[in-house]
């Protein structure tokens, strides 16, 4: 089966939510929330023992001439307010950055932007696009495919994946695409 496609900037974007799924749902994710929730529960403990030596016995000096300056709530957002950004810059990064990041690699790489010829058969997949790049592989170094809307992600094994558009192709050709695949890899 062979047929020639281009991707589109949208195409991309949705290619790099439908990998975010995956690894919301393998618990990537959440692996990096919790590993930054420690880093930053033991910032927080060890701002408090800072905090608390240094408050610890003044000397009677110290205690004519101190006038507390500082009132609960202010050593509340004193300490939360890190906590919120560091979360908000978080957020920020995984579901704004990423995006925009895709954006400006497709914006930049020509290979990204051109024409993609692809021929598939049961035993390898050849690939060529308008900036030269040709190739031929098995199946063997890819790890599962997974559909989305008008497009198809062949992942390799480390996490990395090769994108194909549906958009172009008949219900009979997208069928014909899915039989192949499902022959040679699993589908997750």
């Amino acid at each position: 089966m062979e047929f020639t496609y281009r991707i589109s900037e949208e195409e991309y974007l949705r290619a790099t939510k439908l990998k975010l799924k995956e690894a919301l749902r393998l618990g990537r994710i959440g692996k990096f929330i919790m590993f930054w929730v420690v880093i930053l529960a033991g910032l927080m403990v060890t701002i408090s023992f800072v905090q608390k030596y240094r408050n610890q016995s003044p000397t009677q000096q110290e205690i004519v001439e101190s006038v507390p300056t500082e009132t609960p709530t202010s050593q509340i957002i004193e300490n939360v307010v890190p906590v919120i950004v560091i979360f908000g810059i978080m957020a920020f990064v995984i579901f704004r950055g990423v995006p925009m990041q895709v954006r400006r690699m497709y914006r930049k790489n020509p290979m990204m932007q051109g024409q993609f010829t692809i021929n598939i058969t049961p035993e390898s997949i050849s690939t060529q696009n308008t900036a030269g790049t040709l190739s031929k592989t098995g199946w063997n170094i890819y790890d599962y495919w997974r559909e989305g809307k008008n497009l198809i992600l062949l992942v390799y094994h480390s996490g990395a994946y090769f994108l194909i558009s549906l958009a172009g192709l008949s219900d009979a050709q997208r069928d014909e695409l899915r039989g192949i695949l499902a022959a040679a890899l699993p589908k997750k």
